[in-house]
């Protein structure tokens, strides 16, 4: 599971390389993004165009109300942070989510059992999530919630993950484009996006020792 990440660039730079249009939310660089955290993602808006917006980090369906066992919204949220990639055209809680309403998750590196990944030529770069928008029925307030969709680790990440599982890392614009298109409904042309990022293209270090830079 991916369960804390870094984003540490600046939102313009991030809208820059992801061309987005403008940026209309605030967001300071933080390092140890945990679940619901607030967390910047790049989705697609109402006219198709490409923009930032601030999720909540656990993905709540809008069906969700509450029950016995998850009788807050952050209770089944902790439940929902990932996303099993294999699965998520199929499940309850994501599958909606996933016909309609996928986006990027801008990040710097991410950590997996005292262990750092980062990309090996680059600083800034996406998982591929899912969000959605569900609104409390008593007060009428809304709440926008994202998850990180997971593959298989790769050779290096598996070494350190006892369940060898890894965010989705979509690093060029193709994947990228390909995984916000609205045409797309179905998994099959989505397969190859869905894959483990290729070992070779990434660097790690040890939590608490020195991180690996690109210079």
């Amino acid at each position: 599971m991916c369960h804390r990440f870094n984003q540490k660039a600046n939102l313009k730079d991030v809208a820059e390389a992801l061309a987005v249009p403008q940026v209309r939310v605030e967001f300071l660089t933080q390092k140890d993004l945990f679940p619901l955290a607030d967390i910047p993602v790049v989705r697609l808006d109402g006219d198709g165009e490409r923009e930032i917006a601030l999720c909540n980090w656990g993905l709540l369906p809008f069906w969700w109300k509450p029950s016995a066992k998850h009788t807050s919204p952050g209770r089944f949220q902790r439940m929902t942070f990932n996303a099993r990639g294999e699965t998520i055209h199929e499940k309850p809680t994501f599958r909606a989510a996933f016909k309609s309403r996928r986006c990027l998750i801008p990040w710097t590196e991410f950590f997996e059992h005292d262990e750092y990944f980062a990309l090996e030529d680059r600083e800034l770069s996406t998982f591929a999530g899912l969000w959605e928008c569900w609104m409390d029925p008593e007060t009428g307030d809304e709440l926008q919630s994202c998850t990180i969709v997971t593959t298989e680790a790769n050779e290096l990440v598996e070494q350190y993950h006892p369940k060898k599982r890894m965010p989705v890392i979509l690093d060029d614009e193709d994947s990228r484009a390909r995984w916000l298109s609205p045409d797309i409904v179905e998994r099959p042309p989505l397969e190859e996006v869905l894959r483990p990022f290729p070992a070779d293209a990434m660097r790690h270090w040890p939590a608490g020792g020195k991180r690996k830079t690109l210079f």
